[in-house]
């Protein structure tokens, strides 16, 4: 790179030459692990692996882990706040398996502590990690106790390692499936451990500030220098370079040049420290910080050189897959995942900046494409764990009113994915205990009500037309006449016929009671509902109205008029892009509104790439100037600038829009696509299923072709118009023309 020595006078004016600089460029990689100029570091964790995986109490796993994000969240950000309460991190638990062995087989164990080893009632010596199980019937128990960890188990032994069997339990009484995941099969290594791995990432631009010179990969930096760095992917990790001189040196980080920049008193994390020179040198690692820029100042000359990013990344495998020939939708696609995956750290998390935590509805509208994306179950078991109330709730227990409303339509959307109950079944009593929990909250009328200490109703963002916080509105309802219908499904497939009646009539009493209340003929509309003082609010939000159709309770006759007349007319509706656009653009693909949602992305998310951002933020403001579009809570910098939930919304586009994908209730292994190519001439891809991929080849003009696995069915139609659909129940290579 040539050498820069600037002194220009107004520090905007360099933001306004590194925007110009990142400006989006066609085919760029948005994640690193895709990123051919960043290189993954080796995993040098240690220890052999065996053929089965630790198990641990459902929910602990993500209540232990929950607590370590709160600790390192509190450690980094500076404006921390977290509403409500969670499952409670537990030091014990008991482990049984009822078996019989046809011959005597060796057994073998190991914990995240200390533990009692049980084998038909005689107690194995306390320091042995292996014993011989007698042929014939025999019950082994073994309790696990540690000190601020999960208790863990895991075992090695023909006919006793497999999960199938195994019950775990708390209080010794009530017993219930372990939780476990294949990738914790390492012995040595205990769930709680870090599982990140970690990629190098170099800088992508140099903007001299002041008085510096860039030579290949060296910096000087003369009396107070000074050089932006632009490491393009915005990632969680630390910084670290070698340097000499005098002086101290000094750092600022941030997602945008602005806030790198800016005064270190406005930061979102804690400031760094500056750090002494020596003129022989030293090797830097700053503290782990969320960025993309980092600021470097010297007040004294200075040589800096081997600077670099280490983030930390979740290993994931990319399953789903897509591209076209329109390369602005490729790159909202790539970013969109990116996004995801940049907020996956056991969780899908709120963000990696302002905060490091996990929230109930944004854990769970993220794992309905990160499952897709990435396959990560366990992940997604730990959001749906911090969705749902802690066991037998209290009014304490909550903070967002209708958040936890959001865990049953993760749970269904886990099971239809993956395709067995074992997630439900682990999480029955707490899903039991919630649903319980709501009826005793619900008034005559069958209706929710927000009060303080609570935060009452949070449906987004973008609430300038309502509904209150505090009142009654009208989508909480809808939610939770989804829950209960949710609840009636999952209740029939566990043959708890009793309890599905009963849900399914309380879904019924609290339908006919919207329809009533809340439901406009004139307007074609559903009102916000009550405010606080019990007063209807007969405002028109858009809240409302698409939780009605993702329910049904929204009349479909009325779809035209909806999307062509009403939505357009709602105030400040296309001002504000806030974080439940996922959940929104489910009901346009319902409603077969496919072209509007395409025609947001390339306009909101597409014009904040030609920004020259890479990763997607929790709240868009297209319409406001740069300086308010990064401000939010009345703070300059207080938006996360790479957010799940709003990372997620291209994913789902792709699988519901272009693709058409669904997945049957009744029948899990058979799937439907109603593809649309929209304006594109092709489209490559695949989609991840319980029995394998389905890739899907199409073209506007000429023959289209899809690949099927073995073990499920598949619908097919041809156009989005057609009512009958080709189908192919085998597995194999099949052509096809789009009509």
């Amino acid at each position: 790179m040539k050498k820069q020595n600037r002194l220009l006078p107004n520090i905007f004016f360099y933001c306004c030459m590194l925007c110009a600089c990142t400006c989006f460029v066609m085919q760029a990689q948005f994640s690193p692990l895709s990123d051919t100029h960043c290189q993954v570091l080796m995993d040098d964790k240690e220890g052999t692996t065996w053929n089965s995986s630790y198990m641990w109490y459902p929910g602990q796993l993500a209540a232990h882990k929950q607590a370590m994000l709160w600790k390192k969240s509190n450690y980094r950000c500076v404006n921390v706040d977290y509403p409500g309460t969670y499952m409670e991190a537990v030091d014990h638990a008991i482990f049984r398996k009822k078996i019989e062995l046809p011959h005597e087989t060796q057994l073998s164990w190991e914990t995240t502590g200390t533990v009692a080893v049980r084998l038909n009632g005689q107690i194995v010596p306390e320091k042995a990690k292996t014993c011989i199980v007698p042929a014939g019937k025999c019950l082994l128990e073994a309790k696990v106790q540690t000190k601020g960890k999960l208790p863990a188990l895991i075992v090695k032994g023909e006919h006793i390692q497999e999960v199938a069997g195994w019950e775990v339990s708390i209080d010794g009484e009530n017993w219930y499936l372990v939780e476990t995941d294949m990738r914790y099969n390492n012995p040595g290594l205990s769930p709680n451990a870090e599982q990140e791995s970690s990629v190098v990432i170099l800088p992508d631009k140099y903007i001299t500030i002041r008085n510096a010179e860039i030579q290949g990969k060296e910096m000087q930096l003369g009396e107070n220098g000074g050089v932006l760095i632009d490491f393009r992917h915005l990632e969680l990790g630390n910084v670290q370079v070698c340097a000499k001189g005098t002086g101290r040196l000094s750092f600022k980080v941030g997602e945008s040049p602005e806030e790198a920049l800016a005064d270190g008193a406005i930061f979102e994390q804690r400031i760094i420290r500056s750090y002494p020179l020596t003129p022989d040198g030293q090797n830097i690692v700053l503290p782990d910080r969320a960025l993309r820029y980092v600021y470097i100042t010297c007040d004294r000359p200075c040589t800096l050189s081997g600077l670099r990013f280490v983030a930390k990344t979740w290993p994931v495998e990319f399953q789903m897959q897509f591209k076209c020939d329109d390369e602005m939708l490729n790159a909202i696609w790539n970013a969109g995942v990116a996004t995801l995956h940049t907020t996956l750290h056991d969780f899908y998390l709120d963000g990696v900046k302002r905060d490091f935590l996990p929230w109930p509805m944004d854990a769970v509208v993220s794992a309905m494409g990160g499952d897709y994306a990435f396959g990560e179950r366990q992940a997604t078991r730990n959001g749906l764990s911090i969705a749902l109330l802690p066991p037998n709730p209290q009014q304490s227990d909550l903070g967002i009113m209708d958040y936890p409303l959001h865990a049953l339509l993760g749970l269904k959307s886990e099971y239809l994915r993956y395709g067995d109950l074992h997630t439900s079944f682990m999480f029955k009593e707490r899903i039991v205990q919630q649903m319980a929990f709501y009826e005793a909250l619900q008034d005559e009328k069958g209706f929710i009500w927000g009060a303080p200490p609570t935060w009452g109703f949070v449906p987004c963002w973008h609430k300038k037309m309502g509904p209150d916080d505090y009142g009654a509105p009208t989508y909480a309802q809808i939610l939770l006449y989804m829950n209960f219908r949710i609840a009636a499904y999952f209740a029939r497939l566990w043959r708890e016929n009793g309890l599905a009646d009963h849900y399914a009539q309380k879904a019924e009493e609290l339908e006919e009671s919207i329809v009533d209340v809340f439901w406009d003929a004139e307007q074609k509309a559903f009102i916000n509902g009550y405010f606080a003082n019990e007063k209807l609010d007969n405002r028109i939000s858009h809240h409302a109205q698409y939780w009605g159709i993702l329910s049904g309770l929204y009349p479909s006759k009325h779809y035209d008029y909806l999307f062509d007349e009403l939505i357009p007319s709602i105030p400040f509706y296309y001002d504000n892009i806030s974080y439940e656009k996922g959940y929104e653009f489910l009901a346009y693909f319902k409603a077969g509104r496919r072209r509007e949602v395409f025609d947001m992305l390339d306009s909101i998310w597409g014009d904040w790439l030609r920004q020259g951002n890479t990763r997607f933020p929790e709240n868009f403001l297209p319409k406001a100037p740069l300086k308010e579009q990064l401000a939010f809570y009345g703070r300059p910098f207080g938006l996360s600038l790479c957010h799940s939930a709003n990372g997620v919304v291209p994913i789902l586009a792709v699988l519901y829009g272009i693709y058409g994908f669904s997945c049957s209730n009744d029948n899990l292994a058979e799937y439907t696509l109603r593809p649309d190519l929209l304006h594109l001439n092709y489209v490559d891809g695949r989609i991840p299923i319980k029995e394998g991929y389905i890739g899907i080849h199409l073209k506007k003009e000429g023959m289209c072709s899809i690949e099927i696995p073995d073990g499920c069915i598949v619908h097919l139609y041809p156009n989005t118009s057609t009512r009958k659909p080709l189908v192919w129940e085998k597995e194999g290579v099949y052509t096809f023309e789009i009509e």
